[in-house]
C-alpha cells in the first residue's frame, strides 16, 4: 500500500466507481432553501436593525435584532457544513486497474492497493420500508486488506453492486487456492465471526459440531444455519467476507 502511486504498474483501467453527486432534488428541497432562509433572516434582522437604530439608538438596536443574526449565522454554518460535506463524498473514487485499485478518499488522499493485499470483500442490501411496503433498497459493502484495515462502500460509491462485482472477480480466484489448502490440510479457514474446521462450525465463542447442522441458507441480509435440534444461528452477511467462498468451503468439503 502507498499514497504514491505507480499507474505503470497497475495496468490498464477498467473501472471508475464516483462518490455520488449532489442530486436536483437536494438543491431544490435543502440546498436553495437554506440559502434563502438564511439570506432572508440576515435582510430581516438589517432592516430592524436599522429601524431599531433611528429610534432608539446602536445599543438597543443591537439588542433587540441580535437574535435574527444569530440565526441567520446558525443557518450558515449548517448550510455550509452540509454543503461541504456532499462536495467531500462526491470527489471520492474507487478506480479499478487490471492488477489492483487506487482508492482517492477525502481531501484527495489517493492510496493504491494490489489484488494480493486483499483479503476479501462483504456485501449487504438494507431494505427501506414504509409502512410495511418496501421503498427502496441500499447497497453496501465492505473490502478487507490484510493490514486489518478496510474500505467502507456504503454511500461512499455509485453502483456499488457492480463494484462488488468486479472486486469479487478478481480477487476470489487468488483467495480460494489458499483457502483450499488451508482448510484441506485441517486447519481452521477465517470467514470474519465464522471460523470453519472439518469438525467444527465456529460463530463468535460457539462451537457447533458439522453433525448438528442441517443446512445453511441466505435470507433478508443473514447467513441462517439451522440446526437439527429445529433450533437456528444467524449471522449478518456484511459480516462475512467472501461468503460464495465459505458456501463453497462447505459444499466441497463437508456433507451435512
Amino acid at each position: 500500500m502507498s499514497p504514491q502511486v505507480n499507474q505503470v504498474n497497475f495496468g490498464r483501467r477498467i473501472a471508475t466507481f464516483r462518490g455520488p453527486s449532489i442530486e436536483l432534488r437536494t438543491w431544490v428541497l435543502i440546498i436553495i432553501p437554506g440559502c434563502l432562509l438564511t439570506l432572508s433572516s440576515f435582510i430581516y434582522g438589517m432592516l430592524l436593525a436599522g429601524d431599531a437604530y433611528q429610534q432608539h439608538g446602536p445599543a438597543l438596536a443591537l439588542i433587540r435584532v441580535r437574535s435574527w443574526f444569530m440565526f441567520s449565522a446558525i443557518l450558515l454554518v449548517i448550510l455550509a457544513a452540509y454543503i461541504l460535506n456532499r462536495l467531500l463524498i462526491s470527489s471520492q473514487r474507487l478506480e479499478i486497474f487490471e492488477n489492483g485499485i487506487h482508492n482517492r478518499s477525502f481531501f484527495l488522499r489517493r492510496h493504491a492497493y494490489y489484488w494480493s493485499e486483499l483479503s476479501g470483500i462483504a456485501s449487504s442490501a438494507t431494505r427501506i420500508t414504509f409502512f410495511g411496503k418496501d421503498i427502496r433498497t441500499v447497497p453496501s459493502g465492505v473490502i478487507y486488506l490484510y493490514t486489518g484495515k478496510s474500505i467502507e462502500l456504503t454511500n461512499r460509491f455509485q453502483n456499488i453492486p457492480r463494484l462488488v462485482e468486479i472486486v469479487k472477480s478478481k480477487t476470489y480466484p487468488l483467495i480460494w487456492p489458499t483457502l483450499k489448502s488451508t482448510f484441506r490440510s485441517g486447519s481452521a479457514a477465517q470467514f470474519g465471526r465464522l471460523t470453519l474446521t472439518r469438525e467444527h462450525l465456529h460463530i463468535a465463542k460457539k462451537s457447533i459440531p458439522w453433525e448438528s447442522v442441517s443446512r445453511l441458507r441466505v435470507e433478508s441480509g443473514f447467513l441462517v444455519v439451522e440446526l437439527r435440534d429445529n433450533s437456528e444461528q444467524q449471522v449478518p452477511i456484511s459480516d462475512i467476507p467472501n461468503l460464495e467462498l465459505l458456501l463453497q468451503c462447505v459444499d466441497w468439503g463437508i456433507q451435512i
